[in-house]
Parts: C-alpha cells; structure tokens; sequence
C-alpha cells in the first residue's frame, strides 16, 4: 500500500474518527506491517497537533490515545485450554473438596458474585446554627 502523506492522513482520520469492530480489524492488519504502523504513528502525532486547538480537542485526543493504544499493544494470543485433573488427585474428604475452586460446566473461568453493600448510615443532623450570609451594611 502505497499512499500519499495526504491520502493516509485522510484514511487515519477517517478511521481514528469512525471506531468500530472494522477500526479494531485494520488496526490489526496495519500492527503486522512495520513501516505502515510507523507511517501512521507520525500520522497520528500530526493529528493530534492538528486538533489541539480545536473545540473539539478532548475526543480528537481520546480517539487518537485509543488508535495509538491499539497500534501498539501486541496480538491477543490464545491462552492454552487447562488440563483436566487427574482422579488421584481428587479430594477424597468433603473439607478438601470445599477448599477446592469449582469450575463451570464449559470448564470456563470461575464466576462469582461480590456481597452487597453495607447500608449507608444516615448522618446526624448538625448541631452547628445555620449560616446566613448578608451583604454589607445590612
């Protein structure tokens, strides 16, 4: 892919502008290509120049912060499937097998729920007088 300083710029901010699973997917394919990735990086820092001054400032940065994280961060590699337990290694006592986590029927990762809350306590009411404020000379 051969583009111009021009066209990329326009292809980078339309794609930092336009986020989406298609963005997460081309961001992939540019990871893989070491001068293309450069290219854009130097991109990116021109666009986050170019709109610093803009009203629109703060997303142009948070758009551009994601595009560059994207960039960077390495492919996701598949994590190997845990290996089944052997049946020697069983609890055989109903205390050890309560120490031991439980899996899910998928042989997912454990789920759990969190308790909840304590209640707020209410806080009593102030015992300092009210405050009113007057303007001089009144």
């Amino acid at each position: 892919m051969s583009f111009t300083d021009g066209e990329l710029t326009d292809h980078v901010r339309h794609l930092v502008r336009n986020q989406g699973p298609q963005t997460t997917q081309v961001w992939a394919q540019v990871r893989t290509n070491a001068v293309l990735a450069g290219r854009v990086r130097g991109t990116l820092s021109i666009l986050r120049a170019q709109t610093r001054d803009s009203r629109d400032a703060a997303m142009w940065t948070a758009w551009i912060s994601k595009a560059q994280q994207e960039l960077s961060n390495p492919a996701p590699v598949a994590a190997p499937a845990p290996a089944a337990p052997e049946p020697e290694k069983q609890a055989t006592t109903p205390a050890q097998a309560a120490e031991q986590p439980k899996s899910t029927e998928n042989g997912g990762p454990l789920e759990f729920s969190l308790p909840d809350a304590p209640a707020r306590q209410p806080r009593p009411a102030s015992t300092a007088p009210a405050v009113m404020f007057q303007a001089p000379g009144q």
